[in-house]
């Protein structure tokens, strides 16, 4: 696969963002694309890396760098099945959701209610 070359350019009103992906060294054509078709972009490439992902072992989070977004809107919802629906609103990929198995709720429960006991002295930064 050859590389290429991708950028990205939101306008100075911030109402349109213009993407350029073209081999290295040859020609582009740019596209313009508004917040709702920049959403939908967002969401086909991440679709796209879920199937590329399919079948592979997933990895563990501990330890590994994470983009971290400072109090998103959230949401929270008991699923049917005995989990929960945990959304919320990153500002880099638009509205994100999990179902989380009733087993896992209660780990996660069990993590904060720790990390509430902590004295704020020490409680740790987000990685």
């Amino acid at each position: 696969m050859a590389e290429a070359r991708v950028g990205i350019r939101v306008a100075d009103d911030r109402q349109s963002v213009t993407i350029e992906i073209a081999p290295v060294g040859g020609p582009s054509s740019p596209v313009g694309l508004d917040l709702e078709q920049l959403t939908k972009l967002i969401n086909l490439l991440g679709q796209a890396r879920s199937r590329m992902l399919e079948g592979t072992p997933k990895r563990p989070l501990h330890g590994r760098r994470v983009e971290t977004t400072i109090e998103p809107p959230w949401y929270i919802k008991a699923t049917n099945n005995g989990g929960s629906l945990l959304a919320f609103d990153h500002p880099s990929y638009g509205p994100v959701a999990f179902e989380i198995p009733r087993d896992d709720v209660a780990k996660i429960v069990q993590a904060l209610s720790a990390h509430l006991a902590l004295l704020p002295s020490q409680r740790g930064k987000p990685n």
